[in-house]
C-alpha cells in the first residue's frame, strides 16, 4: 500500500449559492478567479491571506463575514498521476472533515455527496484517474443549512434554541440540527457566529496492491492478579475472488525496552479478516490519571507480509488501564480498581474556525491543564471529535475525558432514515478510531438534549431519545465495550439534572439565578448536594494584553460595541456586581482595575466552589464551564485564546492541588477537612486556629493527623470563638511545603480592615532558567501576585499569606531576576 498526501495549498473561489454540482465542470476549468487555500482549512483562512476579509474574531470583524454564508464554495487541486495507480487493484480517495454538505468530483466525474464532518469521504478512484498527466480534484462545499426546509423544523415538534433572547440575534440557528458539524460555528453564548466551511482533515489517495491493514485494536483484559492484551486484527484482502495466505506480527513494546513479539502466518479470505491474538503480560505496567501515578505508555506496532508486499500499520502508543462507572449510591469513576475524583473543565474546541488549531496549540493547552492539577476533561457535544493529536497528548499528560458525542441543547431528527444512518457511520468510525486510547474514559449520548426533551421542551418532542438511549449505546458495546456508555448530561434521577443521582449541571441555583446574590456569593456553593457536577461555571474578563488583541486597532472602549460583542451572553452585569460585593464599587475602576478585580471574584468563586464540592465525601468530580476559549472574551475560562492565563487559573491550580485543606463553618465550629487524591497516605502535624491581621493575636492548637490516599477527612474543628470578622483569618497548615495552607475569611473582602503589608523577598537561582523566590509578609496579605513580562509563567500567583508565612515560588524566567524586574503586589 502506498499513500499520497494531498494537503497543502489547493486553490478556492466563491460562486452563488445556485451553482451546484451540474456546473462543475465549467467550474473546474476556471483559470481566473481563485485564490490560495491551506488544506486542511477553512474559507476564512484563504479569504484572510487573499485579504478579503479581516480576522473575524477581532472587533466586529465577524459581521462583516456573514455574506459567506451565501455562496458555494469550491477547492480545487491538480496533481500527477503516480505510476504504480496503474497496476494497483484499487486506488481509493479519502478527505477527512468535509464540513459539511459536500459534493466531490474528480476529472469532471461526479463521484458522491457527503454529509458529515465527522467521518471521512471514501471512494475508489481507479477508473477515473488519467493514464497520464494531471487530475482535478474538485470539491464543492457549504456552510449545510441553506435547503433546510421550515417543515423539516417544524418536523422535530420544537425549535432548537438560539441567543436572540440573550440579544444576540445573530448567534444560534435552528436548522443546524439537520447538518453533521460542529453546531457551536452557527454562534453560542461564548462563540460569535463565524460558519465554518472546511475541508478541516487529510485528504490523501492510497493505492492498493493485495491487502492492507485496515485497524489494529488493543483491549486489556484482568484474569486475577495477570493481564492479557487482546489485539484484534482487521485485514482487508483486496483480490475479490482467490484466497491467500500471509505473515501476520504484532509488536508491543514499553518504555523500558521490554518487547512482546508475536508473529503468526493466517490465512486470509477476500475481503475483511478479523483476527485475534492473546498476549499474556508478565508484571504490567499501568497507566493512571494525573496526580495517581505514572502515565506508561506501550508502543504497539502491527505488521502484514503477504506474496512478497508488507504492509505496516501506524506505530501507537496504547496504555493499560481499566475504568468502570460505579453508580451504586454514587456516580464515581473507578479507574484500576481505585475510586478517582474527577477535576477539571469542559472543553470546547480551541477556535472558532476550528480547523486551524495546531498541534502546538493542543500540546500547549493541555499541559497547562496538567500544571493546573487536571486530571479530567469533558469534551462537550456541540464541537467536534478532536485532531489525534489531542487524545495524544491526553494521554501522555493524564487527562482522562468524558467525550460526548456530538448532539448539544435541542431536539434532533432522529425520525429521518438518512440522518440515522449518519449518525450510525459517524459514531462507528470514531469509536473505532479512539478506542485505544488510555484518555477515554466514558462515552456519553448528548449534552443537555435529554433535560431539554424532560423539562424545558415540556414533552412536545422526543426528537434525538432514540439516538441516546438505543443507536449509540449500541455502538459503544460493539466498538468499546470496556468504556462506560452514559446517556446523557446531565442524566439520572426522575428527571435530568437529579442532585440524588448520576451529574448535573449545576446551573439555577448560582450563576444562572435570578437572583443576583445568589450568584456572586461563593457559600452558595456548599448548598450543592450533587454527586458529580459535570458542568458549572463563572464570568471573569482575561489580561488587559488579550483584550487589546481582540479590539484590533480600535481603542480599549468599556460598554462600547466591540465590548459588548467580546462579552459572553449570560454575564448580564455579573461581574460589576460581583466586583461591587467584594471588592469595591466598579463605577470608577480604570480598566486595569476592572480587570484585576474581575479576575479575583472568578477566581474566588472557582477556588471556594471546588473546594466546596472536594470536601464532600459523596461528591466524586467537578467539572467547571469552561476551560478555554475559542475566541477573545469576557466568559467562563480559565486559559483565553491568546493562551495566557487568566487570573482565576492560579485559584483552580491551588483549589485542584492533589492534597488539599480546606476550612467550613457550621454551627459556630470551623472543620477542618483534608483531601487527599493522592494514592498514598499523608501524615502531618497540623496546626489550626485563628490569628489577627497583624498577627499579634491568635489561638492555635496542634495535632498529629493522617488521611489515606483518595480519601476526604475531617481531621480537626475548633470553635469559631466569635472574633471579628474584620480582622481576623480562621486557618489550618501543615509543615509540609507541598500542602498550603487553608484560610477562611468570614466576610467579604470590602468589609475587611486590611493593613499594608510589607514584603520580604528572597531571590535564588534553582537552576538554568529557574528561579526561587522566597516571600514573606509581615501581615495578612490579600491576592499577592507577580508583575512579570508577558510569557514568564510563576508557579503560583495571586495568592494569600498569613502573618509571619513563608512561601517559596518558582518562576521560569530566561534572564536574571532581580528586585528590579519583580514587582511585588497585593490588594488592601
Amino acid at each position: 500500500m502506498k499513500e499520497l498526501i494531498l494537503n497543502g495549498m489547493w486553490e478556492l473561489r466563491a460562486e452563488p449559492l445556485s451553482c451546484n454540482k451540474e456546473e462543475a465542470g465549467r467550474i473546474a476549468r476556471l483559470s481566473s478567479g481563485w485564490i490560495p487555500q491551506v488544506v486542511p482549512g477553512d474559507i476564512h483562512q484563504g479569504l484572510i491571506s487573499a485579504g478579503k476579509i479581516k480576522e473575524p474574531l477581532v472587533g466586529l470583524n465577524s459581521f462583516d463575514c456573514h455574506w459567506t454564508e451565501g455562496h458555494s464554495w469550491w477547492f480545487r487541486k491538480v496533481f500527477a498521476t503516480e505510476k504504480e495507480w496503474s497496476q494497483a487493484e484499487n486506488v481509493e480517495l479519502e478527505i477527512d472533515g468535509l464540513d459539511a454538505n459536500a459534493s466531490v468530483f474528480l476529472n469532471d466525474v461526479f463521484l458522491g455527496t457527503h454529509r458529515s464532518a465527522f467521518y471521512p469521504f471514501v471512494r475508489q478512484i481507479k477508473k477515473h484517474l488519467k493514464p497520464s498527466g494531471n487530475n482535478t480534484l474538485l470539491v464543492r462545499l457549504t456552510t449545510g443549512v441553506e435547503e433546510i426546509t421550515e417543515q423539516q423544523i417544524d418536523s422535530l415538534g420544537v425549535r432548537a434554541p438560539t441567543e436572540a433572547a440573550n440579544n444576540r440575534p445573530e448567534r444560534g440557528d435552528c436548522r443546524r440540527v439537520f447538518v453533521r458539524k460542529p453546531q457551536y460555528s452557527f454562534g453560542w453564548d461564548w462563540s460569535p457566529r463565524v460558519a465554518t466551511t472546511a475541508i478541516s482533515g487529510n485528504v490523501k489517495i492510497l493505492s492498493l496492491q493485495k491487502a492492507r491493514l485496515a485497524d489494529v485494536w488493543v483491549r486489556a483484559v484482568k484474569e486475577g492478579k495477570r493481564v492479557h492484551l487482546q489485539p484484534v486484527i482487521t485485514v482487508e484482502f483486496i483480490p475479490y475472488y482467490r484466497s491467500g495466505e500471509a505473515t501476520l506480527e504484532i509488536t508491543i513494546a514499553g518504555e523500558d525496552c521490554c518487547v512482546i513479539k508475536v508473529k503468526k502466518k493466517v490465512f486470509l479470505r477476500s475481503g475483511i479478516n478479523i483476527l485475534p491474538f492473546d498476549i499474556p503480560v508478565r508484571e504490567p505496567k499501568l497507566w493512571w490519571p494525573n496526580g495517581m501515578g505514572d502515565q506508561y505508555l506501550y508502543q504497539v506496532q502491527a505488521a502484514l507480509t503477504v506474496e512478497g508486499e508488507k504492509c505496516i500499520f501506524p506505530a501507537f502508543k496504547y496504555g493499560i488501564r481499566f475504568v468502570e462507572l460505579d453508580t451504586d449510591g454514587k456516580f464515581a469513576f473507578v479507574i484500576n480498581g481505585r475510586k478517582v475524583f474527577c477535576k477539571g473543565a469542559n472543553w470546547v474546541p480551541a477556535d472558532t474556525i476550528y480547523a486551524r488549531v495546531s498541534d502546538e496549540r493542543y500540546e500547549f493547552l493541555i499541559q497547562e491543564a496538567r500544571k493546573a492539577n487536571f486530571n479530567m476533561l469533558r469534551v462537550w457535544g456541540g464541537g467536534l471529535y478532536e485532531r489525534e493529536k489531542f487524545y495524544q497528548c491526553c494521554d501522555r499528560y493524564g487527562i482522562m475525558l468524558w467525550h460526548d458525542f456530538m448532539f448539544a441543547c435541542a431536539p434532533y431528527p432522529d425520525h429521518l432514515d438518512w440522518f440515522l444512518e449518519e449518525v450510525r457511520r459517524e459514531t462507528n468510525y470514531q469509536t473505532k478510531r479512539l478506542r485505544n486510547h488510555a484518555c477515554l474514559v466514558l462515552w456519553c449520548g448528548n449534552n443537555e438534549c435529554t433535560q431539554f426533551l424532560a423539562g424545558w421542551y415540556l414533552g412536545k418532542t422526543k426528537s434525538g431519545a432514540y439516538l441516546y438511549n438505543y443507536l449509540l449505546p449500541e455502538v459503544v458495546w460493539q466498538n468499546c465495550p470496556h468504556i462506560p456508555y452514559w446517556n446523557s448530561s446531565p442524566y439520572g434521577g426522575d428527571t435530568p439534572n437529579s442532585p440524588e443521582v448520576g451529574d448535573r449541571h449545576h446551573w439555577g441555583d448560582c450563576m444562572m439565578n435570578q437572583d443576583m446574590n445568589k450568584r456572586i456569593t461563593p457559600e452558595e456553593y456548599d448548598r450543592c448536594t450533587a454527586l458529580f457536577v459535570s458542568e458549572y461555571g463563572y464570568v471573569g474578563a482575561p489580561v488587559k494584553k488579550t483584550v487589546e488583541d481582540y479590539f484590533g486597532q480600535e481603542p480599549v472602549q468599556k460598554g462600547g460595541r466591540v465590548w459588548l460583542h467580546h462579552t459572553n451572553t449570560f454575564e448580564k452585569n455579573t461581574v460589576e456586581a460581583g466586583i461591587r460585593k467584594h471588592y469595591v464599587d466598579p463605577e470608577k475602576l480604570t480598566l486595569d482595575e476592572y480587570l484585576l478585580y474581575s479576575g479575583l471574584c472568578q477566581g474566588l468563586m472557582y477556588e471556594y466552589s471546588l473546594d466546596s464540592f472536594r470536601q464532600r465525601k459523596n461528591c466524586s468530580g467537578a467539572l467547571f464551564w469552561m476551560y478555554e476559549d475559542c475566541w477573545g472574551e469576557i466568559g467562563w475560562t480559565i486559559i483565553d485564546y491568546y493562551c495566557r492565563r487568566k487570573i482565576a487559573w492560579y485559584f483552580v491550580k491551588r483549589a485542584l492541588a492533589p492534597v488539599r485543606l480546606v476550612l467550613r463553618e457550621k454551627k459556630g465550629k470551623v472543620y477542618v477537612t483534608m483531601a487527599n487524591d493522592s494514592c498514598k497516605t499523608v501524615r502531618a502535624v497540623l496546626e489550626y486556629g485563628w490569628i489577627s491581621f497583624d498577627g499579634k493575636e491568635k489561638k492555635v492548637k496542634k495535632k498529629k493527623t493522617f488521611c489515606p490516599g483518595l480519601t476526604r477527612k475531617i481531621l480537626a474543628s475548633f470553635s469559631e470563638e466569635k472574633r471579628d470578622p474584620s480582622s481576623t483569618v480562621w486557618f489550618a497548615r501543615t509543615s509540609r511545603k507541598d500542602i498550603l495552607p487553608a484560610i477562611l475569611r468570614r466576610a467579604d473582602f470590602r468589609a475587611l480592615k486590611m493593613l499594608e503589608p510589607r514584603f520580604t523577598v528572597e531571590i535564588t537561582k534553582a537552576r538554568k532558567n529557574l528561579w526561587k523566590i522566597l516571600i514573606t509578609s509581615d501581615v495578612f496579605a490579600h491576592a499577592v501576585h507577580f508583575q512579570l513580562e508577558e510569557k514568564v509563567f510563576p508557579e503560583d500567583n495571586y495568592f494569600d499569606l498569613l502573618p509571619g508565612e513563608n512561601r517559596e515560588i518558582l518562576v521560569s524566567y530566561p534572564g536574571s531576576l532581580t528586585g528590579e524586574n519583580l514587582q511585588v503586589k497585593s490588594i488592601w
